[in-house]
């Protein structure tokens, strides 16, 4: 979670696209120093400086505050970590993203040395985009947009989608004498996230069930407004009524990751994986139900997360 600098000191990582421009500045601001030493050579320092500088006691203390806060920081971040096990992800949230726990790795691996400002930066958005739907559901309750996260059977797909999408970026990018050390992040990663999604549910999975437990509206010679809303309640109640035992999970997640090798052996269109992808999803979110309603709000909701997904595939198989 922290990056050890040139000094010996640990930071917080912020990014390799971040560390890089941090880089160029402090280069940057050196050549103008060593230009300005260059032109001044021949001047005291008395004459440069006018008067002797002193750092104050209270000036002192703040930068010594500022260090044992940064202290602090790590240890509660290094805490967090091994009261979950050992898990590189366990810090992450509303304070630090898992895309950087990735990133990380690379960076202490000298993966982005070699490449431009341009390539450092893709190479990091497009882990970021892969983490995203995790992400989403991995901040506290303050930090969440409850109206557009995924429902509990979408994020189920985005795990087994961004998994098999950072495998991918592995055996692609990541050479092989550092590969093994970013699949085991990978694989921390899955098993970070995988207790996420299981305690997962948006505010519509929990109204649907909320909405099971309910007698089933039906009110007669009413306006058609009124109709739509008891449509959408049965609608509703009947998608919170479903249930799956672990045997099905087990085959539904097995259903997707033969798309998912599909997708990856580029067997078919990345439009057609989806397009299966998505009557997948919404066929077993639904129980197998051929209630129109019932398919047509499940494919709504979970439209935002098919197109999320397949967006950074788009760009992972360009």
């Amino acid at each position: 979670m922290v990056y050890i600098n040139s000094s010996g000191t640990t930071e917080l990582f912020t990014g390799a696209y971040n560390k890089r421009i941090e880089q160029n500045k402090s280069r940057a601001a050196a050549q103008a120093q060593r230009a300005e030493r260059k032109e001044t050579s021949t001047m005291t320092a008395r004459e440069m400086l006018g008067t002797s500088v002193e750092i104050s006691e209270e000036s002192k203390e703040f930068m010594a505050g500022v260090a044992e806060r940064k202290a602090a920081q790590i240890a509660e971040r290094e805490a967090a970590r091994a009261a979950e096990g050992g898990n590189a992800f366990s810090g992450t949230g509303d304070f630090k993203q898992q895309y950087l726990v990735l990133s990380e790795n690379l960076y202490n691996n000298g993966f982005y040395d070699n490449l431009s400002d341009d390539e450092v930066r893709d190479m990091e958005q497009m882990l970021k985009d892969i983490t995203s739907g995790m992400e989403s559901i991995n901040k506290s309750s303050l930090n969440r947009n409850f109206s557009t996260e995924m429902s509990h059977e979408a994020a189920k797909l985005e795990l087994v989608s961004s998994v098999n999408a950072l495998n991918y970026f592995a055996d692609k990018y990541v050479p092989e004498e550092m590969r093994d050390s970013f699949k085991d992040m990978i694989k921390q990663y899955e098993s970070y996230n995988s207790e996420k999604v299981a305690a997962h549910k948006s505010i519509y999975d929990l109204r649907d069930e909320s909405m099971a437990k309910m007698p089933a509206p039906n009110a007669v010679n009413v306006s058609a407004d009124v109709k739509k809303s008891q449509e959408d309640a049965k609608a509703s109640m009947e998608i919170g009524k479903v249930k799956h035992t672990k045997e099905q999970e087990q085959e539904n997640k097995n259903e997707y990751q033969v798309l998912f090798d599909r997708l990856m052996q580029k067997q078919d269109s990345i439009r057609n994986i989806f397009n299966s992808l998505q009557n997948t999803l919404v066929g077993y979110a639904s129980g197998g139900s051929k209630n129109s309603n019932v398919l047509a709000m499940l494919k709504s909701r979970n439209l935002a997360a098919i197109h999320n997904m397949s967006d950074y595939w788009l760009r992972l198989l360009g």
